[in-house]
């Protein structure tokens, strides 16, 4: 095999990768809005990040406004754009857009931001889902194509993310593992200016 025929393939074969990985993301997405209806919210709300950032479509500034009304706050930095949206229940629903073209990179819907030491009071195996929704109403559960095991992300007020897997049980979802990530890829926190980032510290 020559160098350039070797090129080739090891491109295709990395296509193939990324191609697989991609389609399961899909079919995780799909299977989304069949959890349980007390669990989640809107299914495209609360979507983890790097999930999101491999979706398809993704709406712009013109129809989150068409959705919800007009912004209650709007901020621009030099990489981005975020809005604050005041809900009904008094939970707060935060959109971050491109700077160009508006569309929407992020969206989380929170009442505050809990702390890491609320989660790691679950009982893997023990712990309902329900009890997670108290610690974060908002939150968005995944399942897999099984509809047997899911996952949950939580962005904590550390700049942290905590990340909890699922089984599927007797009708309910029982917490199987949690996990603690110093830094949440989606930057949440940190992309907040501070005087909004106080809005989500309360107890």
């Amino acid at each position: 095999m020559d160098m350039r025929t070797d090129s080739v393939f090891k491109a295709w074969a990395a296509g193939l990768r990324l191609g697989a990985i991609a389609a399961m993301l899909v079919l995780l997405l799909l299977c989304a809005g069949k959890a349980d209806e007390d669990i989640t919210l809107q299914n495209e709300i609360n979507i983890p990040f790097l999930y999101r950032l491999l979706m398809s479509y993704a709406p712009d500034s013109y129809t989150v406004e068409s959705q919800y009304g007009k912004p209650d706050i709007v901020r621009k930095e030099r990489d981005y754009t975020y809005e604050i949206h005041e809900m009904a229940d008094g939970s707060k629903l935060v959109s971050f857009f491109y700077p160009r073209g508006g569309h929407l990179t992020d969206q989380w819907r929170l009442s505050r931001l809990p702390e890491w030491s609320e989660f790691e009071v679950l009982v893997p195996g023990e712990a309902l889902a329900q009890e997670v929704k108290r610690i974060d109403p908002y939150f968005k559960l995944m399942t897999d194509a099984t509809h047997e095991t899911g996952t949950s992300e939580h962005r904590l007020r550390d700049t942290g993310l905590a990340t909890i897997q699922y089984k599927h049980a007797g009708g309910r979802w029982i917490v199987d593992s949690i996990e603690y990530t110093a830094q949440d890829p989606s930057g949440f926190v940190t992309k907040l200016r501070a005087e909004d980032r106080a809005i989500f510290w309360k107890s």
